[in-house]
């Protein structure tokens, strides 16, 4: 749902011309960019192995490995201090989660 509100917010403000809610300004920008990505990247995977009737496709494993990247690569770009990972709380938290939660 949180993604449906990002992607809305930004659609409605660039192409008619709507001026940002609380709601969507609170929920975009950062991890809420991040979450709506993953989102897209997972629904259009899912689809497209179910589309070709392929082997089971697990969801939250991609979703997970998409979470842990997406936490390296800004550890990556602050040069691997550790302490960055204290300034996206959230972010850390949600791979943390979703990693746990689908390979535990």
């Amino acid at each position: 749902m949180c993604a449906a509100v990002t992607a809305a917010g930004a659609i409605t403000a660039k192409y008619a011309d709507v001026d940002s809610t609380t709601l969507t300004k609170t929920l975009s920008g950062g991890v809420w960019n991040t979450n709506l990505v993953i989102s897209l990247v997972t629904g259009v995977a899912s689809s497209v192995v179910y589309s070709v009737a392929a082997s089971p496709f697990d969801t939250a494993k991609l979703t997970a490995v998409l979470w842990l990247a997406s936490v390296l690569i800004d550890l990556k770009d602050a040069s691997y201090d550790i302490g960055s990972l204290k300034d996206s709380k959230l972010q850390t938290g949600v791979a943390a989660v979703a990693a746990y939660l689908a390979f535990a």
